[in-house]
């Protein structure tokens, strides 16, 4: 996982996000929310990550504020469904089945917030 500065301010309403590692890169969105996810989407797809830099000595205007964007590497990457066998024990398959819970969702859940949560 890197960590992304960002620039944020909201210009007529509109959420302005520019991220100095990424030039030419300026995201607008309704929300934070809404710039913020359209910017790891951005700069998911640029491919190799470069390192991220320090804004320690970065001067803002008035209204610009920093904030921390963190981008897992690995994802929006091939999301193409494999099938694959896990070993799991008898009772879990059993309380699965009972209540209707599906497991491939439920290990594809966690083994995404474990990648997620990693570093």
């Amino acid at each position: 996982m890197k960590i992304y500065p960002a620039i944020y301010s909201v210009q007529n309403g509109i959420v302005e996000l520019l991220i100095p590692d990424f030039p030419g890169m300026l995201i607008e969105g309704k929300t934070l929310v809404e710039a913020t996810e359209k910017a790891e989407k951005l700069i998911i797809a640029q491919g190799k990550l470069p390192e991220p830099s320090n804004m320690n000595n970065t001067h803002l205007v008035e209204g610009e504020h920093i904030i921390m964007l963190p981008i897992t590497e690995y994802a929006g990457k091939n999301t193409k469904r494999i099938r694959r066998n896990v070993t799991i024990p008898q009772y879990l398959n059993d309380w699965a089945k009972q209540t209707g819970i599906n497991v491939s969702q439920v290990l594809t859940e966690a083994l995404d917030q474990k990648f997620k949560t990693a570093d």
